[in-house]
């Protein structure tokens, strides 16, 4: 099975260049209507998987990314059929009616080299995708691995070999693992898109099943310049050469607490941080993506949980609007780098 035919939903979506060019052009003078991309957000499950729906629906949700279980734990727990019928009932009544994703466990890692945890992975990454099947999620989202020292071309052997088990033993299921783009923190695998190209032929006949799914910070902190033009060009250029543009299946729209090239993993707000609107703007009025759900990933605004339905706005308002201002860039160098594990959305 093709990558397209893995998602229907694609066919049609993606554009050529000029195409994308003209969107671009008809945005900067606002006189061109342009279909968005489908926004949404990271929800808590606080109260049940189901509530999180609840919450997207509160913050004008188009698509929804969740945590099907404590992201930092091992622990596989079994859902009961009346936790996945009230999923899937809430997900039917969802004035949005948007695309699901799910947020794999960090601690996954599809190349380590303690064989106890690389079937503890495998395992874990085979558990989600069929919780994700279950309830109805249509991707699931991960994060490949680091190779601590392995070398990167063993590393990717890993991963390749670990998908292949992992998507030979999950034939039949629907829902649709996506390899996420890493900063290139540390042995992090994922950085490039010659790796993540990589690991889906080496994953054999089964990588035809394998999509992918971009994180705007990680792709800025690996050194990838979205801000300008051409740099926005020359990435999604070098994606459609290597990947194939019908292999995104959805995104992670956040701006950078970290530097151009930092190779660090740190969330801001939406043009709060090192990236600026400029790059939104771009994803806003790309006619490529236009059907390319995209997600916010960051804690709530406060205790009291404003939600993310202001933020998703303003997203939505780059659509057709000028070309903002870009932001003024940082030294790679010039800003601290905090150690520790970045900090996960709500769980």
């Amino acid at each position: 099975m093709s990558a397209r035919g893995a998602s229907g939903w694609w066919a049609g979506a993606v554009a050529d260049r000029a195409r994308s060019a003209q969107c671009l052009a008809g945005a900067r003078s606002a006189t061109q209507a342009v279909r968005p991309m489908i926004f949404g957000a990271h929800e808590s499950v606080a109260g049940g998987l189901h509530r999180a729906i609840a919450l997207a629906g509160e913050d004008r949700c188009e698509a929804m990314q969740i945590f099907t279980k404590v992201s930092g734990q091992w622990r596989e727990p079994a859902l009961s059929a009346e936790q996945i019928a009230a999923f899937r009932a809430a997900r039917a009544s969802w004035a949005g009616a948007g695309r699901t994703l799910a947020h794999a466990s960090y601690l996954i890692n599809l190349c380590a080299d303690d064989p106890a945890i690389l079937e503890r992975s495998r395992e874990a990454l085979y558990q989600e995708l069929a919780r994700c099947d279950a309830l109805g999620i249509d991707f699931v989202v991960f994060h490949p691995g680091a190779h601590r020292g392995l070398g990167e071309e063993a590393g990717l052997d890993r991963i390749g070999e670990s998908l292949a088990i992992v998507l030979s033993r999950g034939k039949g299921l629907r829902a649709q693992l996506c390899i996420e783009n890493m900063a290139g923190q540390g042995s992090t695998l994922g950085d490039r898109l010659d790796q993540i190209a990589a690991m889906i032929e080496r994953a054999g006949p089964e990588g035809a099943r394998l999509g992918v799914c971009i994180d705007t910070q990680h792709a800025f902190a690996a050194g990838h310049d979205l801000r300008s033009e051409a740099g926005y060009e020359r990435f999604w250029g070098d994606f459609g050469r290597r990947l194939g543009l019908d292999r995104l299946r959805c995104m992670h729209v956040n701006d950078s607490k970290a530097a151009l090239g930092q190779r660090v993993d740190r969330h801001e707000r939406i043009g709060g941080g090192e990236m600026g609107l400029a790059p939104f703007w771009r994803l806003a009025n790309d006619a490529r993506l236009a059907r390319v759900p995209a997600v916010i990933e960051l804690p709530p605004l406060s205790k009291e949980r404003r939600g993310y339905a202001e933020e998703l706005a303003r997203l939505r308002g780059l659509c057709g609007a000028a070309e903002p201002a870009a932001a003024t860039p940082s030294p790679v160098d010039a800003r601290p780098v905090r150690k520790g594990k970045p900090r996960a959305p709500r769980a």
